[in-house]
């Protein structure tokens, strides 16, 4: 049998084990919808999926956090080819085939740089198994921007010396949704090249193709990158992260055991404790020890260094050391959970195990062993319902479609930080997710929120407005809900309440109503619209003559509002002043495009003259307009220096 019959056989033997195990939920009408996957990812796609079926671009989400860019928040992925399963297929049907793709194509792509080592096709396929059904891949199920660029980073090895390949790698992996993830990856594979061969002429070598690379990754993904260079420049991240939200979600000293097999931790459930399932099965573990002896001493020293930083890493806050690391080391501050650094360790693992499997009969046995050990560790880990719950959005939803209108609603920040369903089975935990509106919930049913969770690039002002508004007493907080547009106060539970609310029972929340007219917008007076303060705060004049504004949405990146006054005024708009925005102003007299004024530091206010006047307003940001121009020259560019490179020479 030829090299390539070999490679091609364990390719589908590897692709047969991913669907095999991954799969089975799938094939009985079943669908993992748990955690992130219900209400992150779902509702990402969901929104994205039907915003495009609509012709329109995705740009802008009104539905969260007072209203938020989309595409830019990169995590939704819509770029990423893979994620073409979700506009062809419905989320229930595209998501098993995704999840079973994707832990496959991460083997392969291992098993690929493993033998372009010129290593044994059995100990490349050991290594690549330890990817395909490792903890760590098994947990990223549920979510799908870290499983897509876990998969394609074993190609940074693979395609490490040929930078064109490598720049549409790089490409693929930042569209894919998680950049931290990428760059771990990227230095993950650096670390092993450096072992493996790490004299100073290949290091300049490599620098320059990897300079090539990534000057032409960053030009293919402009569309996305400048819209997200954008957004974390404005978000409350760009700050950094405080040191004890960063390390939420490490390991304790414990935990590094189950890397070995999951039950030599301190509990193995990949739902709920998705940051500590990493194991890569004894099996394996015992080869990756053997391989590691078989090093010579000076690659032995780096891969053990290298190895050594990851888990103290991991450790995050559970030991003093570690605690220390996370304090110091820079960059580290704009990460959040060090159990998110796990999959760095991989490529290391990989190749050790390679290395270490013994040669003669016992290496099929070996290989065998080790695919029925990660097997029985995978094998309906995760809760699963029928895929209709997708579609499912309950009594409270339906009733808010009705009645809530352009108006937002507001969950109490307990319920936002306790996302637990309160059934009493996977099941209804998970239908109670869907229904609570939970997460991003509300955005696929245009449902309006002025807060979430879940997303971690939040503008600033909207963090702040939103911290404001939930760090004062409700008796406080109450007489700037009609400034925000929130009508209705959603609580886990009954409790007192200003007169200005009327409490009318339960769906699901306690549902308090204000009794004050909310409105998306206001007429003000020439004096009183001047006076409104530019900045919110506890002190802060309100107006008390004020007359509603309509606005009326046509798309989601776009809105109107008119009025008619008997004297010049004001119009407020309860809408996030973000860049790229841009208005105009419809009178009798004409139009012109007109700047709005800051207002309550997240809203604007504009100037409008006597008579009937109409404002519409458009989200067409710069940054993703000559961000598409940059990545459609970098496509052009591409193609040329490929067609150019395939095409037969003529005689000279």
């Amino acid at each position: 049998m030829s090299r390539l019959d070999r490679d091609l056989s364990m390719a589908a033997a590897l692709l047969v084990l991913s669907l095999a195990v991954l799969l089975p939920e799938w094939a009985r009408g079943k669908l993992v919808f748990w955690s992130d996957l219900a209400y992150l990812h779902h509702p990402w796609r969901a929104l994205e999926t039907q915003t495009l079926t609509a012709g329109r671009l995705p740009t802008w989400n009104p539905y969260v956090y007072f209203g938020m860019p989309l595409l830019a928040v990169m995590q939704e992925g819509l770029f990423y080819p893979g994620n073409l399963l979700y506009r062809l297929f419905s989320f229930g049907s595209a998501t098993g085939v995704y999840q079973a793709f994707h832990a496959w194509l991460g083997g392969l792509l291992t098993f690929l740089w493993l033998r372009s080592l010129r290593l044994p096709v059995l100990s490349a396929a050991l290594g690549a198994l330890g990817v395909e059904l490792g903890g760590i891949f098994l947990a990223s199920r549920i979510f799908l921007n870290h499983l897509s660029v876990l998969a394609l980073a074993p190609g940074l090895l693979l395609f490490f010396n040929r930078p064109p390949l490598l720049a549409l790698l790089l490409s693929c992996a930042f569209f894919a949704g998680f950049p931290p993830m990428l760059l771990g990856s990227i230095i993950a594979a650096w670390a092993v090249a450096l072992a493996i061969e790490g004299r100073g002429s290949m290091i300049k070598a490599w620098s320059f193709r990897w300079s090539q690379a990534g000057l032409l990754s960053l030009a293919l993904s402009a569309c996305l990158l400048f819209p997200a260079l954008e957004l974390a420049w404005l978000s409350r991240r760009a700050a950094g992260i405080r040191l004890e939200e960063s390390l939420r979600f490490g390991f304790s000293p414990r935990d590094l055991w189950q890397w070995l097999a999951p039950w030599l931790g301190s509990g193995f459930d990949p739902a709920s404790r998705w940051w500590t399932s990493c194991h890569v099965g004894l099996a394996f573990s015992a080869a990756a020890a053997l391989g590691f002896l078989r090093l010579p001493s000076r690659a032995r020293m780096a891969i053990g260094f290298f190895l050594t930083g990851v888990a103290l890493l991991l450790l995050g806050g559970s030991t003093s050391i570690s605690r220390a690391a996370w304090a110091f080391i820079p960059g580290l501050d704009f990460l959040r959970y060090p159990g998110n650094l796990s999959h760095m360790a991989l490529p290391a693992l990989a190749l050790l195990a390679a290395l270490g499997l013994p040669k003669g009969a016992w290496a099929r046995v070996w290989v065998a062993a080790a695919a029925i050990e990660l097997s029985i560790y995978a094998w309906n880990r995760f809760p699963v319902s029928a895929p209709e719950i997708v579609h499912s959005k309950g009594p409270l939803a339906a009733r808010l479609q009705t009645e809530l209108g352009e108006q937002r609603y507001l969950l109490s920040a307990r319920a936002l930080s306790d996302p637990i369903g309160l059934g009493h089975d996977p099941g209804s935990a998970m239908a109670d997710w869907n229904h609570r509106l939970y997460g991003l919930a509300n955005a696929p049913l245009r449902l309006r929120a002025a807060a979430n969770f879940g997303e971690p690039l939040v503008p600033s002002l909207n963090f702040h407005l939103i911290d404001f508004i939930y760090s004062r007493p409700l008796e406080q907080a109450s007489r700037f809900f009609p400034w925000a547009g929130i009508r209705l106060l959603m609580l886990p539970e009954t409790r007192p309440v200003p007169a200005a609310w009327t409490h009318e029972g339960r769906s699901l929340w306690e549902l308090y109503w204000l009794n004050d007219a909310v409105s998306s917008g206001y007429a003000l007076s020439l004096e009183d619209g001047a006076a409104l303060p530019s900045e919110i705060s506890e002190d802060a004049w309100l107006p008390s003559a004020r007359k509603p504004i309509e606005l009326r949405r046509h798309r989601e990146d776009g809105f109107s509002a008119s009025g008619h006054g008997a004297r010049p005024g004001w119009a407020f708009i309860s809408e996030p002043l973000y860049p790229g925005w841009r208005v105009w102003l419809h009178t009798s007299e004409g139009s012109r495009e007109t700047r709005p004024e800051p207002a309550l530091t997240l809203f604007q206010k504009i100037p409008v003259p006597a008579g009937p006047w109409r404002l519409d307003f458009r989200y067409r940001p710069w940054s993703l307009r000559s961000g598409v121009w940059l990545t459609l020259v970098a496509l052009l560019g591409l193609s040329a220096y490929w067609y150019n490179r395939r095409r037969p020479r003529g005689r000279a």
